[in-house]
């Protein structure tokens, strides 16, 4: 059995992780996370956000109390079960890193279709502040 994390949207999207099913695996910015995003532009995540544990009946995904929530297929939990052989979409912060869960075997992940990938987003605000600042700047001296 392996966890397989495909990130979807984020700084690291496009790339896949994988672990022993075994083990426990943490979410969040801060380095020692097994799945750790970018501490600059994956803002929405938490430093420590959640965490795939082992249980006896099968895996539990943990919040541990991020400030921004955790969210499975688009409902926010604190914890929630993941079941075998099932993808589970996650994001943790509204808006933020977003990744596909997977726990099953060597024939169950080769199944796996791949994972859908977000375009980036355009970052289109601050150049566009910035053209109405320099705008007012160029005006103002104009008059002067």
């Amino acid at each position: 059995m392996r966890v397989v994390i495909d990130h979807v949207a984020g700084s690291r999207r496009g790339q896949r992780q994988e672990f022993s099913a075994g083990s426990r695996v943490r979410f969040g910015r801060h380095p020692e996370c097994e799945v750790s995003f970018d501490p600059h532009r994956d803002i929405d995540a938490s430093s420590r956000h959640a965490e795939l544990r082992t249980v006896t009946a099968g895996w539990v995904l943990v919040d541990l109390g991020s400030s921004n929530g955790t969210y499975v297929e688009g409902h926010r939990i604190t914890e929630s079960t993941v079941a075998q052989a099932v993808p589970v979409t996650i994001e943790f912060g509204p808006g933020g890193p977003r990744v596909r869960l997977f726990v099953g075997d060597d024939a169950a992940i080769e199944a796996l279709p791949p994972a859908p990938v977000e375009v980036a987003r355009r970052t289109w605000l601050l150049p566009v502040v910035g053209a109405v600042v320099v705008a007012l700047i160029v005006v103002m001296l104009l008059r002067c």
